[in-house]
């Protein structure tokens, strides 16, 4: 597995150093089952393994009461945006050899806010052979407050299931099989959860790439960057209640 790479400084810590709870936003792909069945595996396991710490905020799952909207495209871009600005950290899952647009935006966003933001890389494959854009694009690399965490998880498959058909290497059972193969996707999503609440935990240790008397700016501009009525959905109370929240839970 590669190392994480943390751009700040910022110690590893483990789940147990802290009593707050933190909202993550997680960025990434919802349009095909295996998608959005891994997001809900993955926050599973996050939940479980953080005692509670740390909940992944599926953007999938969000309740939509007018989907008669006028505008639903922008009625739905809004709901993910107020949810993201919202959010103590943003998680963003860049797997592919062409990462979700969406995502990308929203990453965007998010280190436009100087959030606190992990980026998760589950995908084994590299997208270029030249250096400069592997895994991905040079541009989402290297921002603030960011840790880049990428996890092997066809090699790490691969090492599961040989271990668990090692024990039972003269018994052909396609039962077996099967059973190597759901406990190895299990582990797969706990391994993966537990690097991912390491590197949450270290993203908290980082301070915003902002002088402190600019942050609030920062935020109230964001209520009329993304324009289509946002400034509406992010109200000026609702922006205070947020900035509160965050201010308390240190992810400001």
């Amino acid at each position: 597995m590669a190392e994480n790479q943390a751009h700040g400084e910022a110690p590893p810590a483990s789940s147990e150093d802290h009593t707050e709870n933190y909202v993550a936003y997680l960025a990434g792909g919802l349009f095909t089952q295996y998608d959005l069945a891994a997001n809900v595996r993955l926050k599973e396991s996050v939940w479980r393994l953080s005692k509670g710490k740390f909940e992944l905020d599926l953007p999938q799952s969000k309740e939509l009461r007018q989907l008669e909207h006028e505008d639903l495209a922008a009625y739905i871009r809004n709901a993910d945006l107020l949810r993201l600005v919202e959010a103590d950290i943003l998680v963003a899952r860049f797997d592919g050899q062409e990462l979700d647009t969406g995502a990308l935006v929203e990453f965007m966003i998010a280190k436009m806010l100087g959030k606190p933001a992990v980026i998760l890389r589950s995908d084994s494959r590299h997208s270029n052979s030249n250096g400069l854009d592997e895994p991905y694009n040079l541009m989402v690399k290297n921002w603030p407050r960011t840790i880049e965490l990428q996890v092997d998880s066809f090699g790490d498959y691969l090492q599961m299931i040989a271990e668990s058909r090692e024990t039972t290497r003269d018994i052909d059972s396609s039962q077996l099989l099967l059973e190597a193969e759901l406990s190895a996707a299990q582990k797969g999503f706990d391994n993966m959860a537990t690097r991912l609440i390491e590197a949450l935990n270290a993203v908290l240790k980082m301070n915003s790439p902002y002088p402190g008397d600019i942050r609030e700016l920062v935020y109230e501009a964001v209520r009329y960057t993304p324009g289509a009525g946002f400034d509406q959905v992010l109200s000026e109370d609702r922006l205070s209640e947020t900035l509160t929240k965050l201010k308390g839970n240190n992810t400001f």
